[in-house]
Parts: structure tokens; sequence; C-alpha cells
């Protein structure tokens, strides 16, 4: 089978590794035009190291091992805690925080060579009404290309999902992450935790990545348009109000005193910020018609509050590597890949729904009361769990008679 793929992300480039060592030819277009190999902090939980491994990724120097995450109150008052080790055991994988650039690097050469071509944005899709017959993709430039199957990993503002549903752009839930990566003095960017700070004017959560770094990000209440982080009292910034965002966040937050924050704060430059609005997608019962359908965010883009994002798009790969290698037309076969995932991608997107916005920390009495016994690592484990075809070993359902999945 001939399989296009739209977009060079991580999913795009999985699922065209994937698909490559199935058998299949594989055409990959990337609207950049180079591979893009920026990008901020990823946390990898056990089925996103193990699927790189399957892959043929070394996880060696990938980036830093993480052993827990420390849940405070801003001013350092412990909330809970998730025995990250414990959960890396259970499965017999890592949990790493890395970057999206090195992923994608590491993706990038095992992907065939010439199956990238680069420069190439998606304008058109074109279905013809036979199953078995060819699709087209119509590019910015008038080129074109056909094969017998096209997935669409563009990106949350994918060309291929406005060509299966029209309009329907994921829908802003009125927060956004201010966030980079700083070298942070001190123990903690070398070390193996993570510190998630609570407090009501957000949530910054800090992740070594390795070589003294340090991925942060404020996450706070955010309107279309702004610049900067809005005041901590709500509303817009007036006259006077900080002119850069750092100087905002540091308005903000500058009073918290969790450990390591308040380096952070002197440490970060506003070259280092960029800003992240939080988008949810709404998740159809079908991601695709015909030859045609969606994969990584172009499906199921949601905040990441989670830290699922990138591996959810290994899983579509691995999901497509096996739906596309069975029997039935390719139409049938993509409509095995998307009911075997969408069981568990309506599960993360509940659970990104309710985690919602929740900058209010518990009360201190509380936290008194429960000290490290709430539990939070068991109900993370049974998260990454239930999130996962791979953990699981949740293929697509065989056909039933007459070619409809069962």
């Amino acid at each position: 089978m001939k399989v296009l793929i739209i977009g060079a992300g991580v999913g795009g480039l999985a699922s065209a590794i994937t698909l490559a060592r199935a058998g299949h030819e594989v055409e990959v277009y990337e609207r950049a035009d180079a591979p893009r190999l920026s990008g901020n902090g990823v946390l990898l939980f056990p089925n996103g190291t193990a699927l790189l491994r399957e892959l043929g990724v070394d996880l060696d120097g990938l980036g830093a091992r993480m052993d827990a995450i420390n849940g405070l109150a801003h001013d350092g008052r412990p909330a809970m805690t998730v025995r990250l080790a414990e959960i890396a055991a259970v499965h017999g994988s890592p949990i790493l925080v890395s970057t999206r650039g090195r992923v994608l690097a590491r993706l990038a050469a095992l992907v065939p060579e010439g199956t990238v071509r680069y420069g190439r944005r998606c304008v058109a899709v074109t279905e013809r009404a036979g199953p078995c017959e060819p699709v087209t993709v119509t590019f910015a430039d008038g080129g074109q290309a056909r094969g017998d199957a096209v997935i669409g990993a563009d990106g949350h503002r994918s060309a291929v999902r406005a060509h299966l549903f029209g309009p329907d752009p994921a829908a802003p839930t009125g927060d956004a992450t201010w966030h980079g990566i700083t070298p942070v003095p001190g123990e903690f960017a070398n070390g193996h935790r993570v510190f998630s700070v609570f407090g009501t004017e957000g949530i910054c959560v800090m992740h070594p990545v390795g070589d003294g770094l340090v991925y942060w990000a404020f996450e706070v209440p955010w309107t279309d348009g702004q610049a900067a982080p809005p005041p901590a009292g709500g509303g817009t910034a007036g006259p006077g109000a900080p002119a850069s965002p750092v100087a905002a966040l540091r308005a903000r937050f500058g009073h918290w005193t969790a450990p390591v924050l308040p380096q952070l704060l002197e440490s970060i430059t506003d070259a280092d910020v960029g800003v992240f609005p939080h988008i949810l997608h709404r998740i159809p019962r079908t991601w695709g018609t015909g030859p045609v359908t969606l994969a990584g965010d172009a499906a199921h883009a949601v905040p990441p509050r989670l830290g699922m994002g990138l591996n959810q798009a290994l899983e579509d790969a691995w999901v497509l590597g096996h739906a596309l290698t069975g029997t039935g037309t390719p139409a049938e076969r993509l409509r095995r890949y998307e009911q075997a995932r969408l069981p568990r991608i309506r599960r993360m997107r509940r659970l990104a729904r309710m985690m919602g916005r929740r900058t209010v920390p518990a009360p201190p009495w509380l936290l008194r009361l429960l000290g490290d016994r709430l539990p939070a690592t068991r109900l993370n484990l049974a998260q990454v769990g239930s999130l996962s075809n791979y953990l699981n070993r949740d293929l697509p359902a065989p056909p039933r008679p007459g070619g409809v999945p069962a």
C-alpha cells in the first residue's frame, strides 16, 4: 500500500518508520522547509519510552530520568508525591523528560532516506468514489501526490482535518502556558524530580531536561492577543503593567517561596519565553472518511496538563502499523485503527476536561491532614495504563465477514 503522511512531527515520523518497516511505500510531506527541531519539554511515560525503543530509538542521552513528581503549595508545603519510579518499574520502561526536538531528531534519523519532502504545504485532499481508488493530495505549489491512504498528522491546525470536517478548530479553554527552557543553578537542574507548584495565581511545573537545563511552565488564565501573562487579580493589564512576559511572571508569582522557584524567576529572560494557548478538540466517532484518517494533535489535541500528547502520537503510530498490515480495503483498515484508539482518546479528553483550570490548592488543613497519603501514585499508574493501547496490547479488531470491524 502507498501511504501519504501529511506532517513530519513525532506522530508523522513514527508512523512512517512503522509503516515502512511493514513493507508499505511511504511518503511524508511537511510544510516547513527543514526539520523543526525546536520545542519545549515533553514527558515520556513508559508507553512512550517503550514505543521509542521498539522503533529503534536509543534512549541514552535522550533526556533526564524522572523518579518522582512533588506537588507543592506555593509556599513549599508538600501536597502529594507521585512515585514515578514505581510506575516505571511496573511497566519495565523508564519515565524521561526530554525535549520535542531531541525526540524528533532521533526519529528522523530512522526514517528511510528520501521519505520526507519538506516545503510542501497541503491545501486540498481529493477522494474518489471507489473503495480502492487512489486519494490525491494537492500542495500550495500546485504539485500533487497520490496514494492508497492519507494520514493527517499535521497538528491541531490540520489541513487534512479541515478537509474531513470543514471548519473544526480546537476550542480554546481560556488558559495558556507560558513556558521555556532555561539554565537554573543548583542541584534541581541535574536531578530526577518534577516540581508541580499550585497557588491561587496559577500553576508552575519544573522539569529537569539534562545538561543543567530546566523546562518550566506557568499556567494562567488567558485571552487571545495577550502579549504577557495577565495580572494576578484578573482582568487585563492596564497602564503601567509590566512590559515583558518575564516581568509579568515575576509580578504574578514573585511572592511564591517554593523550592527552586525564586532561582527560576531570577534566571529566565524574555528570549526564553513562549506561549501555548490551551485547546481541546472534539473527538468524533470516526476520525476519517474513505482512505483518509488523522493522527496526533490533528485528531486529539488536549491541554498539556496531562503530559500525554507525544505519548499518544506514538500510540497512534503503533496502532496504525497493525491496522494497515491487516486485511480489507484501505478505508476498512483505517476505521479499525480509529475504533481501536477511540476509547483511549475519549478517556484522555474526559480527564483533560475534568482537570480543567484548577489553580486553587487544597486548603492548608487538608494538606496537613493528608500529608503524603494521597493515592497519587496509584491513580497515575491507573491513568497511564488506561490511556495506552500499547501497554495493554490492545490491537485493532479483526474484520468480520464482509469486511466490517468486529
